[in-house]
């Protein structure tokens, strides 16, 4: 997928919506953003065009088989990832470190291997928080936010998403890992959210204030909310405020993303 360099950002956010799934990122050679998205067959480009139109994105779609040269690029980009010296997060043929829990996680079917900033921030908030007792992720992804969570000690975990490959891919880490997790499909604000002490969320601002209205009272001891800009922080943490009482208690902002910790005072 190409588009002009000013609405790089706007496609990715766009698309990986749309499909839920792996980025590769390069500069075309006037500038444009390439953006490589692997799915699987057969690929639709009309369906995905019609998606960034409706965002209001002008990019050019095609499909091409997956080649060498994808494989290889997606063994470099996906490096393994060691979290507050207590987790790794690596792909499968990346060998695990001793001292570390293992998380391994597939890149490639859904977001979230530990490359980007928002998994990031909130794993290492993850490994400061007090393990034990129910927590929920609302938004799973791969899974790498449950399947940590299990390690660090969380039981029982339950991890939800409305995109069915997102919910196929953290049922496919989880046993991976050889770790017990509740999946299932669940559209936030539509259908109803299982109570958790924790709440792992690494959505997007508005999606996030939809969670703060769908959460059962009294809501979680601590939530970790990511994926927002530094400048939309504040009107997701009144949202969470408003109606469920939680306060920041930290807030992690990194290559221009935002994660906060709330908790209950």
């Amino acid at each position: 997928m190409t588009a002009p360099a000013a609405e790089g950002e706007a496609a990715l956010a766009a698309a990986a919506a749309a499909l839920g799934t792996g980025c590769r990122q390069s500069e075309g050679p006037r500038g444009e953003a390439v953006l490589d998205f692997w799915v699987p067959a057969p690929a639709d480009p009309g369906r995905l065009a019609d998606a960034l139109a409706a965002a209001g994105v002008a990019a050019r779609v095609e499909a091409a088989a997956e080649s060498d040269a994808w494989r290889d690029a997606m063994r470099r980009f996906h490096q393994p990832v060691e979290v507050a010296g207590r987790l790794l997060v690596r792909p499968p043929w990346a060998p695990p470190r001793s001292g570390l829990l293992d998380v391994v996680v597939e890149p490639g079917m859904a977001f979230g291997t530990a490359q980007h900033a928002t998994t990031r921030t909130c794993l290492e908030l993850l490994c400061a928080l007090p393990a034990g007792g129910p927590l929920l992720d609302a938004g799973c992804g791969s899974g790498v936010l449950a399947v940590a969570a299990r390690r660090l000690g969380f039981d029982p975990v339950t991890a939800v998403d409305v995109d069915p490959l997102s919910v196929a891919a953290t049922v496919e880490n989880a046993r991976r890992n050889g770790v017990a997790l509740t999946v299932g499909r669940r559209r936030i604000g539509a259908d109803p959210l299982p109570a958790a002490a924790t709440v792992t969320a690494n959505l997007t601002a508005t999606v996030l204030r939809e969670l703060a209205a769908a959460l059962p009272p009294p809501g979680p001891r601590w939530l970790l909310a990511s994926g927002m800009r530094p400048e939309e922080v504040a009107g997701v943490e009144a949202a969470f405020a408003g109606r469920l009482g939680l306060r920041r208690a930290r807030v992690v902002e990194r290559d221009g993303w935002a994660t906060a910790l709330l908790g209950r005072p």
